[in-house]
């Protein structure tokens, strides 16, 4: 059990990490950078060690926001953890939903929760909407200089990708989407906006991505 619980949360690949603004300086012009798992990765992580059939998840919506219940098999015996978020600014229930999945996997069973040992970081940042984002890529750094992550150390050499799909769009059917996301949703909307967008950074994004 124990190395089936040391895999659960071993660190993830740098492309299964997203940074969020958690707040910005007074003159707005830096944000402080969360790092989180993406919620598909956890869900691969958990096919890949329980199987389709070893897991399974239920929400129950409560006040401004959801529970969500993550129940695992292990050793044939059920282990099931809660934990909760608040609706998000943008898809509120999707967000709500997927942001209580990502912190019960967290909380309960230890995934990702190597993050909380992130440093506090400040990039520089956009306004974006009523939101903002961070014009330069944030990089994941540890506070403890000690811990060793077999995948961490692997992507050190990698080259990153450059955050221009993760432009969030703010109009349309997509809105609050990033182009990333819409991508995988409906490249054919992608390739409207690469020939209509009026950004010219979203247009040349698009482009990007349909290459």
């Amino acid at each position: 059990m124990d190395k089936l619980l040391e895999k659960l949360r071993e660190p993830f690949a740098r492309e299964e990490l997203e940074f969020r603004v958690g707040a910005v300086n007074k003159d707005k012009m830096e944000g402080l950078a969360l790092a989180y798992v993406q919620a598909r990765a956890i869900q691969n992580r958990l096919d890949e060690l329980f199987g389709i059939d070893g897991w399974t998840v239920a929400y129950r919506e409560v006040s401004a926001g959801f529970i969500c219940s993550l129940s695992i098999k292990i050793n044939d015996r059920w282990i099931t953890k809660e934990d909760g978020a608040s609706m998000t600014e943008y898809e509120s229930i999707k967000g709500g939903i997927s942001n209580a999945f990502k912190r019960v996997a967290s909380s309960g069973f230890g995934i990702g929760r190597y993050l909380y040992k992130a440093k506090n970081k400040w990039y520089p940042v956009r306004q974006q909407g009523k939101g903002y984002v961070f014009t330069v890529e944030p990089e994941l750094e540890l506070e403890d200089n000690n811990l060793t992550f077999k995948k961490l150390e692997a992507e050190k050499d990698e080259p990153k990708v450059v955050g221009s799909t993760k432009i969030v769009i703010e109009f349309g059917k997509y809105k609050g989407l990033t182009l990333q996301e819409i991508y995988d949703k409906d490249i054919n909307y992608i390739k409207y906006l690469r020939a209509n967008a009026k950004d010219k950074k979203i247009s040349q994004a698009c482009a990007e991505l349909i290459a």
